[in-house]
Protein backbone atom coordinates (compact mmCIF):
# COMPACT_ATOMS: atom_id res chain seq x y z
CA UNK A 1 0.00 0.00 0.00
CA UNK A 2 2.75 2.59 0.73
CA UNK A 3 4.49 2.07 -2.70
CA UNK A 4 1.16 2.97 -4.26
CA UNK A 5 1.03 6.22 -2.16
CA UNK A 6 4.31 6.98 -2.74
CA UNK A 7 3.90 6.29 -7.26
CA UNK A 8 0.63 8.47 -6.42
CA UNK A 9 2.75 11.36 -4.63
CA UNK A 10 5.44 11.09 -7.19
CA UNK A 11 2.88 11.39 -9.92
CA UNK A 12 0.93 14.81 -7.93
CA UNK A 13 4.44 16.15 -7.68
CA UNK A 14 5.63 15.23 -11.23
CA UNK A 15 2.28 17.07 -12.58
CA UNK A 16 2.83 20.40 -10.23
CA UNK A 17 6.38 20.69 -11.13
CA UNK A 18 5.59 20.52 -15.25
CA UNK A 19 2.33 22.60 -14.68
CA UNK A 20 4.62 25.22 -13.12
CA UNK A 21 6.64 24.66 -15.77
CA UNK A 22 4.68 25.24 -18.28
CA UNK A 23 3.19 28.61 -16.46
CA UNK A 24 3.92 32.02 -18.49
CA UNK A 25 6.85 33.62 -16.90
CA UNK A 26 9.35 36.81 -18.13
CA UNK A 27 12.07 34.80 -19.58
CA UNK A 28 9.33 32.54 -21.53
CA UNK A 29 7.94 36.19 -22.98
CA UNK A 30 11.21 37.51 -23.45
CA UNK A 31 12.54 34.46 -25.37
CA UNK A 32 9.54 34.18 -26.98
CA UNK A 33 9.72 38.05 -28.84
CA UNK A 34 13.90 37.24 -29.08
CA UNK A 35 12.81 34.49 -31.55
CA UNK A 36 9.58 36.69 -33.12
CA UNK A 37 12.56 39.14 -33.54
CA UNK A 38 15.19 37.01 -34.93
CA UNK A 39 13.51 36.41 -38.45
CA UNK A 40 14.30 40.28 -38.88
CA UNK A 41 16.03 41.95 -40.85
CA UNK A 42 14.35 39.08 -43.47
CA UNK A 43 16.79 36.84 -45.84
CA UNK A 44 16.25 37.79 -49.00
CA UNK A 45 16.85 34.08 -50.70
CA UNK A 46 15.24 32.32 -46.93
CA UNK A 47 11.86 31.63 -46.19
CA UNK A 48 9.56 34.19 -45.87
CA UNK A 49 8.32 35.20 -42.78
CA UNK A 50 4.59 36.23 -42.40
CA UNK A 51 3.13 37.37 -39.40
CA UNK A 52 -0.03 37.94 -40.28
CA UNK A 53 -0.41 34.96 -42.96
CA UNK A 54 1.30 31.85 -42.65
CA UNK A 55 2.58 32.36 -39.01
CA UNK A 56 0.42 34.19 -37.84
CA UNK A 57 -0.31 31.19 -35.88
CA UNK A 58 2.82 31.14 -34.32
CA UNK A 59 2.94 35.22 -34.12
CA UNK A 60 -0.57 36.31 -32.56
CA UNK A 61 -3.81 35.10 -30.86
CA UNK A 62 -7.03 33.64 -32.16
CA UNK A 63 -8.77 37.20 -32.04
CA UNK A 64 -5.82 39.15 -33.98
CA UNK A 65 -5.95 36.23 -36.24
CA UNK A 66 -9.14 36.16 -37.30
CA UNK A 67 -9.31 40.43 -37.68
CA UNK A 68 -6.23 40.11 -40.10
CA UNK A 69 -7.82 37.49 -42.14
CA UNK A 70 -10.94 39.53 -42.24
CA UNK A 71 -8.94 42.69 -42.94
CA UNK A 72 -7.55 40.37 -45.98
CA UNK A 73 -11.58 39.20 -47.15
CA UNK A 74 -12.93 42.96 -46.74
CA UNK A 75 -9.72 44.65 -49.00
CA UNK A 76 -10.22 41.40 -51.16
CA UNK A 77 -6.41 40.59 -50.70
CA UNK A 78 -5.46 44.02 -51.81
CA UNK A 79 -3.97 46.47 -48.42
CA UNK A 80 -6.40 47.26 -46.31
CA UNK A 81 -5.65 48.48 -42.94
CA UNK A 82 -2.58 45.98 -42.42
CA UNK A 83 -0.43 47.97 -45.12
CA UNK A 84 2.64 46.75 -43.24
CA UNK A 85 4.16 44.15 -40.57
CA UNK A 86 3.07 44.95 -37.36
CA UNK A 87 6.25 43.49 -36.17
CA UNK A 88 8.81 46.05 -37.51
CA UNK A 89 6.10 48.58 -37.79
CA UNK A 90 7.95 48.87 -41.65
CA UNK A 91 7.38 47.91 -45.02
CA UNK A 92 11.26 47.11 -45.49
CA UNK A 93 12.99 45.89 -42.54
CA UNK A 94 16.82 45.96 -44.11
CA UNK A 95 18.53 47.06 -41.36
CA UNK A 96 16.23 46.03 -38.64
CA UNK A 97 17.62 46.02 -34.87
CA UNK A 98 15.62 45.10 -32.07
CA UNK A 99 16.26 45.31 -28.07
CA UNK A 100 14.39 44.63 -25.37
CA UNK A 101 13.96 46.96 -22.92
CA UNK A 102 12.20 45.69 -20.10
CA UNK A 103 9.19 42.51 -19.38
CA UNK A 104 7.04 43.20 -17.29
CA UNK A 105 4.06 41.09 -15.93
CA UNK A 106 0.96 42.19 -16.11
CA UNK A 107 -0.61 39.12 -13.49
CA UNK A 108 -0.43 35.41 -13.80
CA UNK A 109 -1.90 35.47 -17.93
CA UNK A 110 -0.27 38.76 -19.88
CA UNK A 111 3.01 40.72 -20.08
CA UNK A 112 4.24 43.62 -21.92
CA UNK A 113 7.20 43.53 -23.47
CA UNK A 114 8.52 46.72 -24.23
CA UNK A 115 11.01 46.99 -27.76
CA UNK A 116 13.46 49.53 -29.22
CA UNK A 117 13.28 49.07 -33.20
CA UNK A 118 16.36 50.53 -34.64
CA UNK A 119 16.67 51.15 -38.12
CA UNK A 120 20.34 52.11 -39.96
CA UNK A 121 20.25 56.25 -40.91
CA UNK A 122 17.25 56.64 -37.98
CA UNK A 123 18.25 58.83 -35.05
CA UNK A 124 16.34 57.23 -32.44
CA UNK A 125 14.94 53.99 -31.65
CA UNK A 126 11.18 53.20 -32.21
CA UNK A 127 8.98 51.63 -29.19
CA UNK A 128 6.95 49.28 -29.20
CA UNK A 129 4.98 46.98 -26.58
CA UNK A 130 3.64 43.74 -27.36
CA UNK A 131 0.89 43.14 -24.94
CA UNK A 132 1.46 39.05 -24.70
CA UNK A 133 -1.02 36.54 -23.61
CA UNK A 134 -0.86 32.65 -23.29
CA UNK A 135 -2.44 30.65 -25.90
CA UNK A 136 -2.29 26.76 -25.37
CA UNK A 137 0.68 27.03 -23.03
CA UNK A 138 2.89 29.47 -25.26
CA UNK A 139 3.37 33.35 -25.39
CA UNK A 140 1.08 34.84 -28.51
CA UNK A 141 0.84 38.78 -29.15
CA UNK A 142 -2.67 40.32 -28.23
CA UNK A 143 -2.08 43.78 -29.26
CA UNK A 144 0.72 46.62 -29.87
CA UNK A 145 1.21 49.87 -28.92
CA UNK A 146 3.48 52.52 -30.60
CA UNK A 147 4.08 55.92 -30.17
CA UNK A 148 1.98 56.43 -33.06
CA UNK A 149 -1.10 54.05 -32.02
CA UNK A 150 -2.68 53.44 -28.46
CA UNK A 151 -3.85 49.91 -29.62
CA UNK A 152 -3.17 48.25 -33.27
CA UNK A 153 -5.60 45.80 -32.38
CA UNK A 154 -8.84 48.38 -31.79
CA UNK A 155 -7.46 49.84 -35.10
CA UNK A 156 -7.72 47.15 -36.64
CA UNK A 157 -11.32 46.00 -35.86
CA UNK A 158 -12.57 49.08 -35.81
CA UNK A 159 -10.90 49.83 -39.40
CA UNK A 160 -12.58 46.21 -40.31
CA UNK A 161 -16.34 47.43 -39.23
CA UNK A 162 -16.11 50.08 -41.64
CA UNK A 163 -15.36 48.65 -43.97
CA UNK A 164 -17.88 45.93 -43.99
CA UNK A 165 -20.56 49.30 -42.98
CA UNK A 166 -19.40 50.28 -46.90
CA UNK A 167 -19.55 47.19 -48.44
CA UNK A 168 -23.27 47.20 -47.43
CA UNK A 169 -23.91 50.60 -48.68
Amino acid sequence: MNRIALWIAAACVMAATSAFAAAPDAASARAFIEKLYSHYPSNPNGMAFDPTGKNAADVFDPGMIAAFREDARLNKDEVGFVDADPICQCQDDAGLKAKIASVTMKGANAADVDVKLTYEGEPKPRTIIMHLVPVNGAWRIYDITTAEMKSYRADLLKANKEAAAQQHH
